[in-house]
């Protein structure tokens, strides 16, 4: 697990960025960012971008080194943010080594059908399909995921609130906007995340015991010693504590929510007490102390309201 301690709260004012999520961008760095900031356009093709002629010179390593590639700078921008913000909230959901995991699994499978679609296109002349590149298909394999097994209802989308259901396919539309990106890529993705996520597909996940136990190895075990960046456990019960943590102080903020109002008046209430049961000489016998507590304690006792807010919705863990 990342490290703690008071020499490392000011590293910590940073977002806390998973493991896996970190060096997936790392790697895209690597790949990409020599040809776009050391070569002079205009740069040749990708050795390492999806195309089915690859594939039939047994490139087989390219149903999964796409998703590094990018050729431009902002759409490397893009896929970094697109990383930062997806992969990250699914890495902190299923644990390090499921994200890895996962991100191949739906590499591939987005892969396979990406060139199922574009043989179908070359072959009825319908036109050229653009390669495949960049993170959006596996970032939207995992919104897929966590869209349909999500315990909430509404999310917030460019400033509205829609449902849930609708968010993947919202953002589908703005990837539009990435330069360089597949569409036909993004909706693969798309249908793969929420294709695992209906139907629960048991038989390509990984169980807990063997999750565990992989993160125990290399390169796993070299990535929990590594303190700038947080390790996520394969452990259920550790992610749950872990986000009940993180979530307890804004529960505890909803909880009282609803006595704001009365706590104001808890130091006229106090000093009032305090007068009236004070002796002469001043001083508060244990007796009037015990009933000071007690006022304290029912002006702020939670409303049921505040108890409902203190459930909250935590992210749903796909265990």
């Amino acid at each position: 697990m990342a490290a703690s301690g008071p020499g490392y709260r000011s590293w910590c004012l940073c977002p806390e960025v998973p493991s896996a999520t970190f060096f997936t961008a790392l790697l895209s760095l690597l790949v990409s960012g020599p040809r776009l900031f050391l070569l002079q356009p205009p740069l040749a093709p990708s050795s390492l971008t999806l195309k089915s002629e690859a594939l039939r010179n047994w490139q087989v390593y390219r149903l999964v080194t796409y998703i590094f590639v990018y050729e431009n700078p902002i759409s490397l921008l893009c896929g970094a943010i697109i990383i930062w913000r997806f992969a990250g909230n699914f890495e902190r959901t299923v644990g390090t080594v499921r994200h890895c995991f996962f991100t191949v699994i739906f590499a591939i499978f987005s892969a396979i059908i990406f060139l199922s679609f574009e043989a179908v296109s070359s072959l009825s002349k319908l036109g050229e399909v653009e390669d495949a590149r960049g993170f959006t298909p596996v970032a939207f394999a995992m919104l897929g995921v966590t869209s349909v097994r999500s315990r909430m209802r509404r999310a917030l989308v460019f400033g509205m609130v829609v449902p849930s259901v609708l968010v993947p396919w919202l953002l589908l539309g703005a990837s539009w906007l990435i330069p360089q990106t597949s569409f036909l890529s993004n909706v693969c993705g798309l249908c793969i995340g929420l294709s695992y996520g209906l139907t629960y597909c048991y038989s390509l996940d990984l169980s807990e015991r063997v999750t565990l136990k992989l993160d125990q190895t290399f390169p796993f075990s070299l990535m929990r010693r590594i303190s700038m960046f947080k390790y996520v456990s394969g452990s259920s019960a550790e992610r749950r504590a872990a986000q009940s943590r993180r979530c307890e102080p804004l529960s505890l903020a909803r909880h009282y929510e609803g006595n704001s109002q009365a706590c104001r008046g808890c130091g006229w209430f106090t000093a009032m007490s305090v007068k009236k049961c004070g002796a002469a000489d001043g001083k508060i016998t244990d007796r009037c102390l015990l009933s000071l507590l007690d006022s304290a304690q029912l002006l702020l006792k939670p409303t049921e309201q505040g108890k409902e807010g203190i459930s909250g919705h935590l992210p749903c863990d796909s265990e």
